[in-house]
């Protein structure tokens, strides 16, 4: 009889639609709710049945996306970071942390960027090694354009490369148990590491405000509200416009775009004040974090220096 070894815990990472949950349940036979396009089922941290790959007890953890339909951003970095939180508190720590990107995407959107910063930041340069870009859906492109893409995404310094400069690996996925297995197989041995984003709030002792992740996401949530500012001033104007003009259906629809748009301005307002009067420690020089993110607004979002 194989001996057991020491359970292995991996999360999965990426975009609703990527192809997460789908990746566990054929990894480990589970059947975790898959989502059906673009729309999430998951808004939650959902961890499969381990299952046994050569002589290891494996779990895969599955992780709702930045781009969830169910829940805002600043909702899924705090189901995220309460999860590796009490992992840690319990002595879990992680053999892998797998990204997964679609080879059939013709560009990599906003979308897509900002959830793998947010593995990057996740991880941090120290469990880095320990990181896996899983490319998927090569079925979906020709070998030709598939592979076109796959040096794009390793070569940019704007995509994969600096990740795999600070040691993490990049596989395809050919959407087979053999194939999942084999990437899996490169991570179950791995020392477990302590994620960034555990050391900075436990070790560290950080306000999830002031940790890498959570100062990036404050940072594109101001930069959001400016843009709904401008929008609605421009929005006014077509108002006004409109009913000089006694054009009432324009005015009407004009209206209806002013009411998302207020919707939209408040839900980053709303998540702003989630992070920042998150529970824990209370965040040191609020004051200088928010002048710092006026100052990264301003710079056009592109300061590297942390407050």
């Amino acid at each position: 009889m194989q001996k057991i070894k020491q359970p292995v815990k991996i999360i999965v990472m990426g975009p609703t639609g990527a192809g997460k949950t789908s990746f566990i349940n054929l990894a480990g036979g589970a059947q975790l709710q898959t989502s059906a396009g673009l729309e999430s089922c998951t808004g939650k941290i959902q961890v499969a049945p381990p299952f046994s790959l050569d002589g290891y007890s494996v779990s895969l953890v599955d992780t709702p996306g930045f781009d969830d339909t169910t829940k805002s951003d600043a909702q899924i970095l705090s189901i995220v970071s309460e999860y590796i939180l009490s992992e840690y508190d319990k002595g879990n720590r992680f053999s892998g942390v797998i990204f997964l990107h679609r080879i059939s995407d013709n560009r990599v959107g906003g979308t897509a960027l900002r959830n793998f910063r947010f593995f990057c930041q996740l991880c941090g340069k120290d469990a880095l090694p320990n990181g896996a870009i899983v490319t998927n859906m090569w079925g979906e492109v020709s070998e030709e354009v598939g592979r076109a893409r796959e040096e794009e995404l390793v070569q940019k310094d704007v995509f994969f490369k600096p990740a795999l400069d600070a040691g993490a690996k990049m596989f395809r996925h050919d959407n087979t148990v053999e194939g999942a297995h084999a990437i899996l197989r490169q991570l179950v041995a791995n020392r477990p590491r302590t994620l960034l984003l555990q050391k900075e709030i436990i070790e560290e002792n950080k306000h999830i405000s002031e940790t890498a992740a959570g100062i990036a996401l404050l940072g594109e949530l101001a930069l959001a509200e400016q843009k709904f500012r401008e929008q609605m001033r421009e929005l006014l104007k077509e108002i006004d416009e409109a009913i000089a003009q006694n054009e009432e259906e324009e005015r009407r629809e004009l209206e209806e775009n002013r009411r998302r748009l207020e919707a939209q301005e408040e839900q980053a307002k709303a998540d702003q004040r989630m992070i920042l009067e998150a529970p824990g420690r209370k965040a040191r020089g609020l004051k200088k974090l928010r002048n710092w993110i006026v100052s990264w607004i301003a710079n056009g979002g592109c300061m590297s220096r942390s407050p």
